[in-house]
């Protein structure tokens, strides 16, 4: 039976576990629809994202005028009807790791309770030892709360691998002192994530190779 290669798992939520780009630019898409304006494709959506996220929708909005918190409430409101699932092969793979003793968080920007919903909802909670969000205790940056948690648990960076699909992942990676994987079925383009030079996945379940020997 072949090893794990990390003692430490940390996974991305959106476009990582959960499938939902296309969720994603519905919902971006609805709320444009809303506002008058007209839909965006899957290449603009691309070339938009960036980080914070307000950076993506100022190229939508005058963020003056439709402020980020109506974005917010407005985005919430219409993101679970389009959501339908995780990511073919993403609870297989959970369980795997979790029978072969590896520690896994979640780090995301998402609020915590859509996250813990979902958790609830797809029955994975249990697979989890952390699930660290930007309106929980750790307050801060993604990649503070990243580094806070990791320099509690008894195992070293260069032990744990963050697994994500957005540059901002392979950011929060880095300056962790972690390895990274990326993924090319998320919010960024497969394009810019190669560009990183990290290993990259164009489907979750190649995900596997990578975190067994």
């Amino acid at each position: 039976m072949s090893e794990p290669k990390y003692r430490a798992v940390i996974w991305d939520w959106n476009g990582t576990l959960a499938d939902d780009f296309q969720a994603s630019l519905m919902t971006s898409n609805e709320i444009l629809a809303r506002h008058g304006a007209g839909p965006i494709t899957k290449e603009q959506y691309y070339s938009f994202m960036g980080y914070p996220i307000s950076k993506f929708w100022e190229n939508l909005f005058d963020l003056s005028v439709l402020p980020m918190d109506e974005i917010g409430r407005e985005y919430y409101e219409i993101y679970p009807t389009f959501f339908s699932g995780l990511s073919d092969g993403a609870e297989d793979l959970l369980r795997r790791l979790n029978g072969a003793g590896v520690c896994q968080a979640i780090l995301s920007s998402a609020h915590r309770s859509m996250i813990d919903d979902n958790l609830s909802d797809f029955g994975i909670a249990k697979y989890f030892d952390a699930v660290l969000t930007a309106d929980d205790l750790l307050a801060g940056s993604k990649t503070e709360r990243g580094k806070r948690w990791l320099s509690a648990q008894p195992f070293p960076p260069r032990e744990v691998v963050v697994i994500g699909d957005t540059l901002n992942d392979f950011d929060a990676a880095r300056e962790m002192g972690t390895d990274c994987v990326l993924c090319a079925f998320g919010h960024q383009s497969e394009a810019d994530l190669r560009s990183c030079g990290v290993p990259v996945a164009r489907e979750f379940r190649e995900l596997e190779g990578f975190l067994f020997l």
